[in-house]
């Protein structure tokens, strides 16, 4: 007759039955009674070969996770997780495709489905998928479907220690979240093992205007082509990295226009006309005769293709130059570095709030600096090309050294609003 019992001295129960005519004694593992009851009849199932399908699979399943629960080497951890996942490919009839690493960059750069990016954007996403490999070499890693759920918890463990701030982290995350979105069925992955890791909540951080008497001092110290980018960023509110790409092809003097797409609405497929500005004008007509390629600033323009921090660096010294500061210690004990809050993209919010202070319409304002998202900008109605070259003729002027200000209206300095802690705009303007 089955039964449970318990031995003298153990703290599991044992089952007792028997099977045509030879008798079974083994241990249920289980400390509680109705738990071991359970264990005898798939005992018994097991043995009279009437074991179900799913009660196999159950079995199987408790037993590899009972493996890697008890195992003390890292390596058979592993082993018994890949384990896991080459079963689960097989069962959902998945192709057992395999893709090395160090093949998963060309492979992604040559499917479709991750769209389009931009120049910039996949340097960038190089640079994060550099470090990950670095990584992957260190956990003796292949191919991506040897990647599990509890790696990439270890791989964000590892990011986050390197003191990366929150931003940082969820691009980084979210960059290789797509990467397996976008390989899976090439790498033969069941599931990607990134859905699980979590974004962090990100600390929100304004860059602060400049004040009248911070431009003029950084206009006038300016040298080289930062003088023009500079004269570009404030007379037109153009981001970082519209003006290092900017192409003499979009510039209409003979308009009076600059027409662009930026880089970060270019998914809209949306073109914004940028009045020249007196000052600019002069500024673009003297870049002419010494810049005769493609682009405004070709040296520069590879320089950020490489490096994205490059030019900001320069701007960064030009404001220590200038005695500037361009950096505050962090409040937030997560933020391990210092936080930039004065830069390149301040000659945006000082752009915003020099139309603001000349009292220019929100409405041409919104036109200006292009919206990155369609519906706010529908939310007005839209600025024609004539009142928007109004306000612009309408801003002060700023001397730029050896920029022929003679040629440009007598240099006034209107007063800009008190500078706060937070600028008007919102984070999600801020420069990628």
């Amino acid at each position: 007759m089955a039964n449970v019992f318990k031995k003298l001295g153990s703290p599991f129960w044992y089952a007792r039955f028997q099977i045509k005519g030879k008798d079974y004694a083994l241990s249920t593992e289980k400390t509680k009674k109705n738990e071991a009851k359970d264990v005898l009849r798939r005992f018994i199932a097991e043995k009279k070969g009437s074991l179900s399908v799913s009660d196999w699979f159950e079995g199987l399943m408790a037993e590899l996770e009972k493996q890697a629960h008890d195992s003390t080497r890292q390596e058979r951890k592993r082993d018994v997780l890949m384990m896991r996942q080459d079963m689960a490919r097989q069962l959902m009839g998945a192709q057992r495709e395999k893709l090395a690493i160090g093949d998963a960059w060309q492979a992604w750069l040559d499917n479709p489905k991750k769209r389009n990016p931009g120049p910039a954007t996949i340097q960038g996403y190089l640079s994060e998928w550099e470090r990950f490999i670095k990584w992957t070499k260190g956990q003796s890693i292949k191919f991506l479907h040897e990647l599990t759920p509890a790696m990439t918890e270890d791989y964000a463990a590892d990011l986050w220690k390197s003191r990366v701030a929150p931003g940082t982290y969820n691009a980084h995350v979210n960059f290789l979240k797509s990467l397996f979105r976008v390989l899976k069925t090439k790498a033969g992955i069941v599931a990607n093992p990134w859905e699980e890791i979590p974004t962090l909540p990100k600390e929100r951080e304004g860059r602060r205007m400049f004040t009248p008497d911070e431009l003029k001092k950084v206009c006038e110290t300016a040298t080289g082509s930062l003088r023009y980018m500079i004269a570009v960023g404030l007379y037109t509110g153009m981001r970082l990295g519209d003006v290092v790409t900017l192409r003499w092809d979009a510039i209409r003097l003979e308009e009076g226009f600059i027409e662009i797409m930026p880089m970060k609405t270019r998914r809209t497929n949306k073109k914004i006309r940028l009045p020249i500005h007196p000052v600019l004008e002069v500024m673009l007509k003297e870049l002419r005769t010494r810049s005769k390629g493609e682009y405004l600033f070709p040296e520069d323009r590879v320089a950020y293709g490489k490096d994205r921090c490059s030019i900001t660096q320069k701007f960064q010294a030009l404001l220590g130059d200038c005695g500037i500061k361009t950096t505050e210690t962090a409040a937030s004990e997560h933020r391990r570095r210092a936080i930039i809050r004065t830069g390149f993209h301040s000659l945006r919010h000082s752009f915003v709030s020099l139309c603001a202070a000349n009292r220019v319409p929100q409405v041409a304002i919104m036109e200006l600096v292009g919206h990155g998202s369609p519906a706010m900008t529908n939310l007005y109605s839209h600025a024609g090309d004539e009142q928007k070259a109004k306000a612009i003729a309408g801003l002060p002027t700023f001397a730029f050294e050896n920029a022929g200000t003679e040629n440009v209206a007598a240099l006034t300095v209107l007063p800009l609003p008190p500078s706060k802690p937070k600028d008007t705009l919102h984070d999600g303007d801020r420069e990628l």
